[in-house]
């Protein structure tokens, strides 16, 4: 039975991918993951001595992981090593982005570069917007993940597909299993924070909620950042964004530490 989830139309109206030409910056450590034979997705990691942690992160549509480039500084100075992952199509990466690939893509990377010792442990993964369905994908397989952040992420699918300018009545067992973030983030235990903008009118804030209400973890944080939308959650006043993880952060991994 054919889905939405691999049609054409859905996924054109899903992925915004575009090419990477910039250098990379000094010190970066440029990775390509053979996902399937003759096409490897890019990964971007930036090394920081005596980081307490690493941050597998998955960015949003419109976006490659270039253009973390300078934020990667801000998540070194929270204390974590920063691992940025693109999507096929993105940036350096080969193929075409489809949600389907998206997920299972997901698991090749993080068990790549766990196998070449490119993550640390502790490991937080996060994802942002449209990155959050892979995260919450390898935080509800991999119960050694040690923390999970969910920023500005949808909940269910069929909001998600009508915000592609289609229409869906329902969805499947088979397609709620794979795509419905609500449902597959009940399997998520780690600590679990999620993140999102008051104002944010792409995916809205009631999507949030869903997914703190649904997930499965004993520790877990909901905070909804007055003042900003989708796209300038970053900007949150009174440096919120960053406070919200670092409270976390420390939080989390003091607690890991010092078992």
């Amino acid at each position: 039975m054919s889905s939405i989830f691999d049609s054409p139309q859905f996924n054109a109206n899903l992925f915004f991918p575009r090419p990477d030409r910039l250098a990379p910056p000094e010190g970066s450590d440029d990775i390509y993951i053979e996902v399937e034979p003759e096409i490897k997705v890019h990964v971007r990691r930036y090394p920081t001595p005596n980081a307490r942690f690493s941050l597998l992160y998955f960015h949003g549509n419109g976006e490659i992981a270039s253009d973390y480039d300078e934020i990667s500084k801000a998540f070194a100075y929270l204390g974590g090593e920063f691992v940025v992952c693109d999507y096929r199509g993105y940036g350096r990466s080969d193929g075409h982005p489809t949600l389907r690939t998206a997920l299972q893509d997901a698991h090749k990377i993080y068990q790549t570069l766990k196998n070449e010792g490119k993550l640390q442990n502790p490991l937080c993964v996060m994802g942002r917007s449209l990155g959050s369905a892979p995260a919450i994908e390898l935080c509800s397989h991999y119960p050694e993940i040690d923390c999970c952040i969910i920023e500005s992420g949808y909940a269910d699918p069929v909001p998600l597909v009508e915000r592609r300018g289609l229409r869906i009545d329902k969805t499947t067992p088979e397609e709620d299993a794979l795509f419905n973030n609500s449902q597959k983030i009940k399997k998520v235990t780690c600590p679990l924070l999620i993140m999102h903008g008051q104002d944010d009118m792409l995916i809205y804030p009631n999507e949030a909620e869903l997914n703190y209400q649904q997930a499965g973890s004993e520790s877990k944080a909901l905070q909804i950042l007055e003042g900003v939308g989708h796209n300038d959650i970053l900007m949150a006043p009174d440096n919120g964004y960053f406070n919200c993880l670092q409270r976390f952060f420390d939080k989390v991994f003091n607690s890991t530490q010092s078992r």
